[in-house]
């Protein structure tokens, strides 16, 4: 299904009147669509910005900032969540909508308004994401280095009862995207599960848990929520284990809980 995705980006502390930026796509991480040369920064070019005076969970409706620095509303990037604000109490944002992120925001993370925008109409993702980069270029033509902004697409949740894991190798570990790389879901055992039993959650069928990551460094798993489960003779629900076997060597990564949401990023949930 095509889709309208918009962008949004903050200004970096180098732009200026004559600014501009490029703005790239892929669907693969091979291929590079580019989708604007030059779109002219528009003003105030640096973004705005404050820091969490309090400290934030996903899903606030309200956020607590150091200093009256932001517009009145608009949209904003907090670490790796895209908010947008309807309106501002002093200096704390009211009517705060939450567009990706998952968890809690330490005191003294720093909020950047993104006033830089562009809508990129009639893409169909492929790989469970679309990739963009955006370059800075400077009045006097030197580029900065590039941001990477990613649109997930996951595949639809199996029930309301299950959550899709979103794996990502590559941008969220601090290297390159890797392809073609086995990632391994499983439980420790399946009589971790009181209601529902399932043999192709067990350690011991890791060869059906594999799954191969795509041309983004993408591998995504159909895992129960946890309030749909409950660990065998009313314990604690089981944590879902995940082994990356990424160029570097495995990694394994642990999800206590999984959330009430279609789908999750990995990084938000796992330790």
């Amino acid at each position: 299904m095509a889709e309208t995705i918009v962008l949004r980006w903050a200004g970096p502390a180098d732009a200026t009147s004559g600014s501009t930026y490029r703005v790239e796509r892929t669907l693969d991480w091979s291929t590079w669509s580019e989708l604007a040369g030059g779109q002219a920064a528009t003003s105030p070019y640096v973004s705005l910005t404050a820091t969490l005076s309090a400290q934030a969970t996903y899903g606030d409706t309200g956020l607590t900032l150091n200093a009256n620095s932001l517009s009145a509303s608009g949209y904003g990037w907090l670490d790796d969540a895209l908010i947008q604000w309807t309106g501002k109490s002093g200096a704390n944002l009211t009517g705060v909508t939450w567009h990706s992120g998952y968890g809690v925001y330490a005191i003294g993370s720093t909020l950047a308004e993104a006033h830089e925008s562009y809508t990129d109409a009639g893409v169909t993702p492929t790989n469970a994401a679309v990739v963009y980069r955006i370059t800075h270029i400077d009045a006097a033509s030197l580029e900065s280095p590039a941001t990477y902004c990613w649109y997930f697409y996951p595949t639809i949740p199996e029930s309301r009862d299950h959550c899709v894991v979103v794996v990502l190798i590559g941008a969220d570990l601090g290297v390159a995207v890797q392809s073609s790389v086995n990632v391994q879901c499983y439980l420790t055992t399946d009589d971790q599960f009181a209601e529902i039993g399932g043999s192709h959650l067990d350690a011991n069928r890791l060869a059906v848990n594999t799954v191969t990551t795509n041309a983004l460094g993408i591998a995504q798993f159909q895992c129960w929520k946890s309030s749909a489960r409950a660990g065998k003779g009313g314990g604690a629900a089981a944590s879902y284990t995940f082994v990356l076997n990424t160029a570097a060597g495995p990694l394994t990564v642990v999800a206590a809980t999984i959330p009430d949401r279609d789908w999750v990023l990995l990084r938000d949930i796992g330790a």
